[in-house]
């Protein structure tokens, strides 16, 4: 008897691949999806996680609070409002981001807004042409920060109490350029400051004016500068607290990048000072008092180590955002003003507690990796004999 062997039909085979394609592509899901929960873990983005867990549950609360039949509290003019009351403050927080990421501190951006207002509305009193005025102000700024950074690398200054030196020179220069409140009422500078673009229309209306448009430059590029270039790298290596050995090691320019963070810091309170001259279309030698805590704080609350080395330009964002929602929050009840400070100083220490346990687990880790990696093989070398 003969025995015949039937084939296997054709489907089997293309059956087989297809389940071999179909675990290929479960595999690639899987893969991304391992990485993405590798970084959505990484105690780097903790901090900014909780900045953003806190925007949407006080956006929640806002939301169901606050929202009636015919109108949402989430809308575009919310968003609106807030860049435009704080074009101003997104730019000082994102110059704070470049120094705090160093393990630094600039306390004088405060002071260089209020003198950068009374320097512009003084030049333009005088009828110096509008752009000139306005590169004046910025460099204004640019000095303030130079002089700061020269001040802590060169002369070995703690960034304390060289940008407290500037704050104090800033705010007396503020009194000898005036001690009353300079209206602006140049039609150039007045034009630019109502500029805006209308969206929407009936209650929903919003708006997008110069002011929020720079502030976006700004954001964007500062982005770039951090995340994308040698200088960026640069930044976060020196917030490793080693004086940037490490990073001299790399070849990176520890000292030029370190008196850079300070010039950018100061060019952009020089920016921000012409953005809250748009705002009040005035220059007045108080203006700007506690500016500085509110830059810090924002930053601190956006996820940057106030040691240094870790922070993001978005997070400062988000934290900007944060405190500005506060503001919204507390008009809304009612309240005085002054509980801003209570809230915004409840939730920075809320964040300086999350930073605190963060830098403790990251120091016991290390201790532990130490204690557990092999010691050295000993040298079976002879010792060489004493000169």
């Amino acid at each position: 008897m003969t025995s015949t062997q039937t084939p296997a039909p054709a489907t089997t085979s293309r059956g087989a691949s297809g389940g071999a394609a179909g675990t290929g592509r479960s595999g690639g899901a899987m893969d991304v999806a391992r990485r993405w929960g590798r970084r959505i873990a990484d105690r780097r983005f903790l901090p900014v996680a909780g900045t953003l867990l806190t925007l949407v549950l006080i956006l929640v609360i806002g939301q169901a609070r606050y929202s009636t039949d015919t109108r949402s509290f989430v809308n575009m003019r919310l968003f609106s409002n807030l860049l435009v009351d704080n074009s101003y403050l997104l730019v000082l927080a994102v110059g704070m981001t470049f120094v705090i990421l160093t393990g630094g501190i600039d306390l004088s951006v405060g002071a260089v807004v209020a003198l950068v207002g009374l320097v512009v509305a003084k030049l333009l009193i005088l009828g110096l042409p509008l752009p000139l005025v306005l590169l004046a102000g910025v460099l204004v700024g640019t000095v303030f920060g130079l002089l700061i950074g020269v001040l802590v690398q060169y002369f070995s200054i703690q960034p304390f109490i060289a940008s407290l030196a500037a704050m104090f020179l800033a705010r007396g220069l503020c009194n000898v350029v005036s001690v009353e409140s300079l209206a602006i009422e140049d039609k150039g500078f007045t034009d630019l400051a109502s500029w805006r673009l209308k969206f929407g229309h009936g209650p929903s209306i919003w708006y997008i004016n110069l002011s929020m448009v720079v502030a976006l430059v700004v954001i964007l590029v500062a982005v770039y500068l951090l995340h994308y270039t040698r200088f960026g790298r640069t930044v976060y290596g020196l917030g490793a607290g080693d004086g940037g050995q490490a990073v001299g090691l790399m070849g990176l320019r520890a000292a030029r990048t370190k008196v850079w963070v300070y010039v950018i810091s100061g060019t952009c309170a020089g920016i921000a000072g012409i953005l809250f001259a748009f705002y009040t279309r005035s220059g007045f030698n108080l203006t700007g008092i506690g500016m500085e805590l509110d830059a810090i704080a924002s930053v601190v609350i956006g996820g940057a180590m106030l040691t240094g080395g870790s922070g993001f330009v978005l997070g400062s964002v988000a934290g900007v955002l944060v405190y500005g929602l506060i503001q919204v929050l507390i008009a809304r009840e009612g309240l005085d003003s002054w509980w801003t400070k209570v809230f915004i100083g409840a939730v920075l220490l809320l964040f300086v507690l999350l930073q605190r346990a963060l830098t403790t687990g990251q120091k016991r880790r290390r201790k532990k990796n130490k204690e557990e990696s092999p010691a050295p093989p000993p040298s079976d070398a002879a010792p060489l004999p004493a000169a």
